[in-house]
């Protein structure tokens, strides 16, 4: 899979529609420990108006909506947007899922006090990191919370997701957003990704 824009969304929507979700290497069942441990320490305030891009089938909009935030989430794939709504379903909680693509919100300018990412940013061309900022910074209000987590130049070579430096990370957001948190993370092992390393950050709008 080459790193362009349409064969990587064409990618992901193919394999929400022909792959059960428990084949999907990324699968986890639940939310990462790094958005669990925000909640926890209760650094996201109550009903808070919370944006996921690329939710895939949901799980970590629907722990947000579990513990009180007012959630909106998009992903590319209508298959996964369908799965989505089954589990928000199953856990009784309302969550806005759309079909839609993280470089084409369709929100009002300032809408929500946290943006959250966990997979997309590294699977972006240097070009598309331009509209996303743009997009990151339009939809998030003063103030407000990013949270992204990523594939890091840790993780072994390979054409996707690209491989996150710190430099990258800094370069792209630094003028926008004040850098709160960073560390490098551990995350669930796969046959195709052994012990992969990826990266945890928290930045604030200015």
């Amino acid at each position: 899979m080459t790193a362009t824009h349409s064969s990587v969304r064409d990618y992901f929507k193919m394999i929400y529609g022909s792959k059960k979700v428990v084949q999907h290497e990324w699968t986890a069942g639940t939310a990462s420990p790094e958005l669990i441990r925000v909640i926890w320490e209760n650094q996201i305030a109550l009903g808070s108006r919370v944006l996921e891009v690329g939710c895939g089938v949901g799980t970590e909009s629907v722990f947000l909506a579990v513990r009180g935030m007012c959630v909106s989430a998009i992903d590319i794939s209508s298959h996964a947007i369908e799965k989505a709504k089954m589990l928000a379903a199953a856990y009784d909680v309302m969550v806005d899922f759309q079909v839609a693509d993280a470089l084409h919100l369709p929100f009002e300018n300032q809408t929500f006090d946290v943006f959250c990412d966990q997979g997309c940013f590294h699977h972006l061309t240097d070009e598309e990191r331009i509209t996303y900022v743009s997009e990151l910074m339009r939809v998030l209000k003063p103030g407000g919370m990013f949270l992204l987590r990523s594939f890091s130049d840790k993780m072994p070579p390979g054409p996707q997701p690209r491989r996150i430096t710190s430099r990258d990370l800094i370069s792209t957001f630094s003028p926008h957003l004040e850098l709160e948190h960073m560390e490098r993370v551990l995350s669930f092992s796969t046959p195709q990704r052994p012990s992969p390393i990826g990266w945890s950050t928290i930045w604030v709008k200015k």
